[in-house]
């Protein structure tokens, strides 16, 4: 007998009231089927309706049971910054600690999102704030406001932790630009060595390389004011001011006067300013395609001060 399309279709109460697995999969191609909970969580955000999601909790839906295409109905919920949604998953019994194929997990997802209510909600049900991602970063690495990062630290957050590439969450804050976190961390008590505050990575970039290289003038000069030193180079020979000439001039000169203190430089710093260097150069090139014009401009000024015509 064929199916009317024109039927009402039964509501999810009635389906679940007749058996339907709360925990059953979509009907999409193998790899992307979802939960029905997930699918319940991006209805919910869409029509701000929470209706179908307490529905499937109450039916003992699993809120920690993972979707073929990798994602935890926590996760779904912490991405798009409903604590709502979060809170019910969370009551209903779900793993604060899920990661997904990047061991990313929802307490990274709130930081890089910024959001201080969801951080507290998930710190709450017992999240572990030191849990690393693929590269070895946990959550304090992408913190951006000062809120965040002072949630995280009084968590016992690990501000020395280093990722695989030798960087620490001071370098990834710089460079980010996230200028509240760089000033928290380098007013934390364990930052005030200056061997900390001057670590150089892999790549032999410390954090004051990687704000002048992204030129964020305002970190570059908190980390200035701490005592980073800008004479230090990478393991390609890259002073700070050199990586910000690369990408704005005005940041490189920046760092170029507090280098000088404004003053006068020697001969060896203006040879090793790419300032400098590059205006030599122009000039270098101007009077070279412009020579027969100078040596005539210089002769006649010979001749006029010698009275020689």
């Amino acid at each position: 007998m064929a199916v009317d399309p024109n039927q009402p279709k039964p509501s999810l109460a009635k389906l679940l009231k007749h058996g339907v697995d709360p925990n059953a999969l979509s009907f999409e191609d193998t790899g992307q089927r979802r939960t029905l909970l997930c699918l319940a969580i991006e209805e919910a955000v869409h029509l701000d309706d929470f209706s179908k999601v307490d529905l499937l909790l109450e039916a003992k839906a699993d809120p920690s049971r993972r979707s073929e295409t990798g994602v935890y109905p926590l996760q779904l919920a912490v991405k798009h910054s409903n604590v709502q949604l979060a809170r019910k998953l969370l009551q209903a019994k779900a793993d604060a600690n899920q990661a997904d194929e990047k061991l990313v997990s929802a307490l990274h997802i709130a930081t890089h999102q910024d959001s201080s209510r969801m951080i507290q909600l998930l710190l709450m049900h017992k999240a572990n704030v030191n849990a690393t991602d693929k590269v070895g970063q946990p959550p304090v690495f992408f913190a951006s406001s000062r809120e965040v990062t002072l949630a995280l630290v009084e968590a016992q957050a690990d501000i020395l932790h280093l990722n695989k590439k030798g960087q620490s969450a001071l370098h990834l804050a710089a460079h980010n630009g996230a200028y509240e976190a760089v000033v928290f961390l380098t007013d934390h008590e364990q930052m005030r060595d200056r061997h900390i505050i001057d670590l150089q990575d892999e790549r032999g970039r410390t954090a004051l390389h990687h704000a002048a290289a992204r030129a964020h003038q305002r970190v570059v000069s908190r980390l200035m004011d701490v005592g980073a030193n800008p004479r230090l180079k990478t393991n390609h020979g890259q002073t700070a001011m050199s990586l910000a000439d690369a990408k704005d001039v005005d940041v490189a000169y920046y760092i170029y006067t507090r280098v000088t203190g404004g003053n006068q430089s020697t001969w060896r710093e203006m040879m090793n300013n790419p300032i400098f260097l590059t205006m030599a150069a122009v000039l270098g090139v101007a009077f070279w395609l412009n020579r027969t014009l100078l040596w005539e401009f210089f002769w006649d000024l010979f001749a006029l001060t010698t009275g020689l015509y």
